[in-house]
């Protein structure tokens, strides 16, 4: 085990922590967050609304394996 048989819990907190700040700032960098348009919500719900209304195509009955 060497040098991680006297690591207390503190210290693995801590580096935990620096660990996870770090993960998010990458994602923050690599997958920036985006709003959804005006445009894009009123697709989106006209998208929704014709689902319910059983105007859309369910891909896996004409899907060719």
């Amino acid at each position: 085990m060497g040098e991680y048989e006297n690591v207390d819990l503190h210290s693995l907190y801590e580096e935990l922590k620096y660990i996870r700040e770090k993960v998010d700032h990458l994602e923050e960098i690599l997958i920036p967050e985006v709003e959804m348009t005006k445009e894009d919500k009123e697709e989106l719900a006209e998208a929704m609304r014709e689902h319910k209304e059983g105007k859309t195509i369910d891909f896996r009955k004409i899907r060719k394996d």
